[in-house]
């Protein structure tokens, strides 16, 4: 869930960014609000990458998303090692500062700690990331069959019945959550039930959204006005 709300909030700021940029170009911040932005989309993309919520996005941020990272993404799907190289690049480059809440030790003061914090956050990330693998695998396959025995699929991913259902399981608890309303929801992109031994796969189909139709074809409008004026400015 907390990559859902992250994946909103990005896209929240990086379209207000996107559609207020002529005013940002007069500020003495433009420079940072520039660096700030490109961490956004590189964290933008690592949520996307381990939780698939595209319909979340808008196209103009979901456009400039690909631009920049779309190759990169597509290998961090993988979950190869190439692709957790690249989640380590994008993480250690977006990032916050961390910091440690503890008192570093004085009776060594020549080691440094400074980068302890970050190091932490790091692991931590990457271990996410590692759980994430196998339920990758799970979800290729889902994406395949509309159903599918357990012992095809433990099969296919060279593991046994019983760790199959322990990862099914995962998937599950890592793609529900409970909302403010104490609501159990899911946001996976399908989902599936197991029945006598077969695992039966549905699509979550998204259900459309009028107003956000709307406003993507007036921040479009914005934006070639605002081409507009700056053309007769020059």
């Amino acid at each position: 869930m907390m990559y859902v709300e992250a994946i909103r909030e990005f896209n929240k700021i990086l379209l207000y960014i996107y559609k207020t940029k002529q005013y940002h170009q007069k500020s003495s911040q433009y420079e940072q609000i520039l660096k700030k932005n490109e961490q956004m989309y590189a964290l933008l993309a690592i949520c996307l990458s381990l939780c698939p919520q595209v319909k979340l996005v808008e196209e103009t941020v979901n456009s400039q998303l690909r631009e920049k990272y779309g190759e990169k993404m597509l290998r961090m799907q993988r979950y190869d090692d190439e692709a957790f190289g690249l989640y380590d690049e994008l993480f250690s480059y977006a990032c916050p500062k961390f910091i440690t809440p503890s008192a570093p030790s004085y009776e060594e003061p020549l080691v440094n700690y400074n980068q302890d914090a970050y190091r932490l956050q790091l692991k931590l990330f990457l271990y996410e990331v590692k759980q994430q693998q196998l339920l990758s695998g799970v979800r290729t396959f889902l994406k395949v069959y509309s159903a599918i025995s357990l012992g095809k699929l433990s099969t296919y991913m060279e593991v046994d019945e019983s760790t199959l259902r322990t990862i099914l399981m995962t998937y599950k608890h890592k793609t529900h959550a409970v909302d403010s309303d104490e609501k159990i929801i899911s946001n996976a992109d399908l989902d599936f039930y197991i029945d006598d031994d077969f695992i039966h796969v549905g699509e979550s189909k998204p259900t459309k959204r009028y107003g956000d139709y709307f406003l993507r074809q007036i921040v479009k409008l914005e934006g070639v006005m605002n081409d507009m004026d700056r053309i007769k400015l020059e």
